[in-house]
């Protein structure tokens, strides 16, 4: 086809447009990916390579599959994976070093359960709701009763914030939010320490609380109430029911009302243990096998609550698989690590660290022969936010606390993901006191975290095994595991404060 010089022309410009769209979006796609990267020692290679993108899709599809049903902790789902982890562990040859011989390190925990019939909550002017069809609970403090003036509160929006001065302490808070789902829109409201939440549900259920010692660590009793019962409630108060039609604009946003209302909660105890699963893999050298590194992941998510199920697949069936993934591997490899590691798997990390901390006051080794710690965290999604899509984060990955005591372990870490290529992000240092490498650096351990970032399904019943990165659960296995070979080597790093 003959061209005339117009169109031409034309052609020129469109290809010239083209090829700097190419580049551009080239550009922005090589940022997105891995590093270039170097070859490993060849005595590390048969384990380096035992590691697989498909070898992590099989496990994580079972961990955050059906018949574990979310894994939470003292629910039937968490059991079931911790004896399928320890199985996996007999099969690679990894000694237990649980209680009696087993791979299980039992905790003793009290299970607190309402007792509908019994709970109420009272306001103005008589008013008393009760019953199973009008209340749930889910959250207690370690009063019977509380009760406290009330405050209105909305949140909404993608990170919802009060303003300077709100203070919603020992205060009854009736909270609607644009989610009820996003336990991130409840964070603000933890973090103020109210004396009780009641939140307005379609059909309220109480739940079961595990908790350490029979104490609670939670600040305030969190309830839930049907609509009727929420427009009974409105009546008393002296509130327009239209408030109850939703938050009208983003943030938090609080109203205080000058009433107060009480909250009854009575609650039978059942004792219960759950456990962390533990193995051991021995050092090759006998003069410092007794030295141990611990690599570890909370085991555990939400499990089932009413209805919904929480399947937990980042968080944290991929750090479950990553470590699984090491054990395997350093198990196969001909060539052991110096010094000896301890792979644990630990219970109750959603109620507050509570596995990693029992460890810490009980360990079944010897804490001050443990030389570092490394923990594996949501390593299954990449990090999306309001700034960030997925896609610019395919190669990215906070590591989070390493420079929080010798530096020579982050060298390390450094050193290993040469091999990686890793884009390493520094930016979620405010997480490190919320996974359980934070016990061990509480008793003067090293420690490094790696954490992949948060996602729109945090916490939530989408966060599902369709959506999980396994190259990124296999990179942060590979890359611990070769940091675990240069740590066991090097040794001796410089213990932190205790805290």
């Amino acid at each position: 086809m003959i061209c005339n010089k117009s169109s031409f022309q034309s052609s020129l410009v469109y290809h010239f447009l083209a090829a700097i769209l190419l580049a551009t979006f080239c550009s922005s796609q090589a940022a997105a990916q891995y590093g270039e990267t170097a070859p490993i020692a060849e005595s590390l290679k048969p384990g380096y390579d035992a590691i697989s993108s498909e070898q992590c899709k099989e496990w994580l599809s079972l961990l955050a599959g059906e018949k574990f049903a979310g894994r939470g902790t003292g629910q039937p789902g968490y059991t079931k994976a911790a004896h399928w982890v320890s199985g996996k562990l007999a099969e690679f040859g990894v000694e237990p070093m649980g209680n009696g011989g087993s791979y299980f390190q039992m905790l003793p925990m009290t299970r607190k359960i309402p007792v509908p019939a019994d709970c109420k909550i009272e306001g103005p002017g008589g008013l008393e709701i009760s019953g199973e069809d009008d209340l749930g609970f889910s959250r207690y403090s370690e009063q019977a009763q509380v009760g406290g003036k009330i405050a209105l509160v909305t949140m909404a929006g993608d990170n919802p914030q009060f303003a300077g001065g709100v203070s919603l302490r020992d205060k009854v808070v009736i909270l609607l939010t644009d989610d009820d789902s996003d336990f991130r829109k409840q964070i603000p409201i933890i973090r103020q320490q109210p004396a009780a939440v009641i939140m307005v549900a379609e059909k309220p259920e109480s739940q079961s609380q595990l908790v350490r010692g029979g104490r609670t660590r939670t600040p305030g009793t969190w309830s839930s109430i049907s609509p009727d019962a929420a427009n009974r409630l409105m009546d008393s108060l002296g509130v327009e029911r239209s408030w109850l039609e939703g938050p009208t604009e983003d943030g938090g946003n609080v109203t205080d009302i000058d009433a107060e209302v009480r909250v009854t909660v009575r609650l039978r105890e059942e004792q219960v243990v759950v456990p962390n699963v533990i193995g051991w893999l021995e050092g090759s050298d006998p003069e410092v096998n007794d030295e141990y590194i611990v690599l570890g992941a909370h085991l555990d998510h939400l499990g089932t609550r009413g209805d919904e199920l929480f399947n937990g697949a980042d968080d944290n069936a991929s750090g479950s698989t990553a470590i699984l993934n090491v054990a395997k591997a350093m198990s196969e490899n001909p060539v052991k690590p110096r010094r000896s590691v301890m792979f644990m798997w630990f219970a109750a990390e959603e109620i507050g660290l509570v596995g990693s901390r029992y460890y810490t006051d009980n360990p079944t080794q010897p804490l001050e022969k443990c030389i570092c710690m490394f923990n594996c965290d949501m390593v299954g999604r990449n990090e999306e936010t309001q700034e960030e899509t997925a896609a610019e984060n395919e190669g990215s990955i906070h590591l989070v606390g390493s420079r929080k005591g010798d530096e020579n372990l982050h060298n390390i870490i450094m050193d290993a993901n040469r091999s990686i290529g890793f884009r390493f992000e520094y930016d979620q240092e405010g997480v490190f006191g919320r996974s359980d490498q934070a016990n061990f650096y509480r008793a003067g351990i090293p420690v490094a975290f790696l954490f992949g970032g948060f996602h729109p399904d945090y916490h939530r019943t989408g966060d599902d095994i369709e959506k999980i990165n396994y190259k990124k659960v296999a990179s942060a296995a590979r890359l611990f595991y070769l940091s675990i070979y240069k740590a066991a080597e090097f040794g001796e790093f410089a213990r932190v404060p205790q805290q």
